[in-house]
């Protein structure tokens, strides 16, 4: 008997069909990322109960982002929940602390770590914290957790496959960047020494598809341009060790982590406050960095976010005059090139972007651009409103993130590979039995989509294959096998209707995921 945990082994020893089966060579991530997308439009939505920049936002588990303080004279403790069903903001509890440029982490239990910035209402006597706080969805609370070993701000919080939190680099008001780094363990509530940075820095960082986490670029000392060089982080060892160096020292560029695995870096600033426009990608596999194509402008401290599609969406930020930039580009990671898409309503620098689970894209708040006007000095404020880029999908549209195995619970013992492609292409293998009981069955097959709908018109079931050494491709026979139609409720459910010309009748099954390929999930 065939449970459901052997559907795994299954489905990934028969992952070579796929290259008889599909019309493509390209790879699966490849073709994903690989369709256009149309001109995206920016909508505004409901603006902040209070306007603030250097603050943060996180997607929680019921979908609705948290977005907490920031400031610039005045710090905020406030936090706000906006709901993509409604469009609207609403107050959730105070911050224990006011602060900003903290950072904020999803837990796996869905809690909030706010950890570290830069705290006192009083430009002078502004300071960094060592104080970190806990933020509980279910209750709208905050509560204080443990305190961080070092006090730091304009650091990186990273979430470990282990559950665990990595801090990284910051700095405070004597020292522009630090090479402590510490863990928190949700579990105990505690904070923790791991091992020190090989160069003291406050750039930006992600976790890789394998566990370490990557951090490069990002400044040392305000005095010398920004550094060059990247760490990778071994959770296992505790330990960084310097991988390949960026080819260009930046600091303020984005970093985003492909659904490929390779992480695109893109534009920043240099000593002279110069914006760049170039993007580089790291290869974790060959442990290299290679050109990612020039954006259309130059820009530093933009957003940058990874669409359902594999696309890179970069969004305003300032140029080299200070001012904030009202437009926004993609970037193809299967071509490496760099389009422009529609404009921001609203002129902004150091807002939040955050991915939606509809698709769309909300970015809320940040500083707008300076305004000048005649025997008056120039000026620079926060910024209340929040616009939406893209249209939104309902939880059953097709996308990406449907990619992965899937199977009826009430039968295990068989299940079905499915891919999302480009060109709103949708392909399927199911790996299943004759009627007769006799033998293992698979059949395949490649149609369309849209909305929540894939229907395949033409499945077949290959014979008269060979094992190898004496597999010969011409010897396959193509039998047609019938139709297929999938209709999905959410990223996790759906059904599969199917009609056979090949003997196995027709009916319906129940679909619930089984797994689903790193770096494409919908949550």
């Amino acid at each position: 008997m065939i449970t459901k945990h052997k559907v795994i082994r299954v489905v990934s020893g028969l992952l070579f069909a796929l290259v008889v089966a599909l019309p493509s060579k390209q790879p699966l991530l490849a073709q994903v990322a690989n369709g256009a997308d149309a001109r995206g439009q920016w909508t505004m939505t409901g603006s902040l109960n209070t306007a603030r920049s250097s603050h943060t936002a996180t997607l929680l588990l019921n979908g609705q982002v948290l977005v907490v303080g920031g400031g610039g004279n005045e710090l905020l403790d406030s936090a706000e929940l906006f709901d993509p069903n409604t469009g609207t903001w609403n107050v959730t509890g105070h911050l224990k602390t006011a602060r900003f440029l903290h950072t904020a982490t999803l837990l796996a239990d869905g809690r909030v770590l706010v950890a570290g910035g830069w705290v006192g209402q009083s430009v002078h006597t502004r300071t960094v914290t060592n104080t970190a706080e806990l933020y509980d969805p279910a209750t709208g609370v905050w509560s204080a957790t443990g305190t961080m070993i070092v006090a730091r701000g304009g650091h990186t919080a990273t979430l470990l496959s282990n559950g665990k939190v990595l801090l990284t680099g910051g700095g405070d008001m004597f020292s522009p960047s630090f090479d402590q780094t510490e863990l928190y363990d949700p579990a105990s509530g505690t904070w923790s020494r791991t091992g020190d940075l090989k160069m003291a820095r406050n750039g930006p960082g992600t976790r890789l598809q394998d566990g370490t986490v990557l951090v490069a670029g990002g400044w040392n000392d305000l005095e010398f341009p920004p550094l060059a060089s990247a760490e990778l982080y071994d959770g296992a060892t505790g330990t960084w060790n310097f991988t390949a160096g960026l080819a260009i020292g930046r600091s303020g560029n984005t970093m985003t982590l492909l659904q490929s695995g390779k992480v695109l870096v893109a534009g920043g600033g240099t000593l002279d406050l110069s914006r760049m426009r170039s993007g580089e990608l790291y290869d974790p596999l060959m442990r290299r960095w290679n050109t990612a194509g020039d954006l259309g402008v130059a820009r530093a401290g933009a957003t940058a976010t990874l669409l359902q599609n594999g696309n890179v969406l970069v969004v305003g930020g300032q140029d080299p005059s200070l001012y904030g930039k009202n437009d926004a580009e993609l970037y193809n990671p299967v071509t490496a090139t760099w389009a422009a898409t529609g404009n921001l309503n609203v002129p902004r620098s150091n807002p939040t972007a955050t991915l939606l689970r509809n698709g769309q894209v909300l970015l809320a708040g940040g500083d707008d651009a300076f305004r000048c006007q005649p025997q008056s000095p120039c000026s620079i404020s926060k910024l209340k409103s929040a616009e939406l880029y893209g249209q939104a999908t309902s939880p059953g549209s097709i996308g990406p993130a449907l990619t992965g195995s899937w199977y009826d619970p009430e039968q295990s013992g068989h299940g079905l590979l499915i891919e999302v492609l480009s060109d709103n292409r949708f392909y399927v293998s199911w790996f299943a039995f004759n009627p007769a009981g006799t033998q293992q069955a698979w059949f395949s097959g490649v149609g369309t989509y849209s909305g929540n709908t894939a229907t395949i018109t033409s499945v077949q079931q290959p014979t008269a294959g060979r094992w190898v050494p004496n597999f010969d491709p011409a010897q396959i026979v193509r039998n047609a096998w019938g139709t297929l139609t999938f209709t999905f409720t959410d990223c996790d459910h759906g059904k599969v209707d199917f009609n056979s010309v090949a003997g196995y009748g027709s009916g319906s099954m129940n679909l619930t995921r089984l797994t689903q390929p790193a770096g494409l999930s919908c949550q």
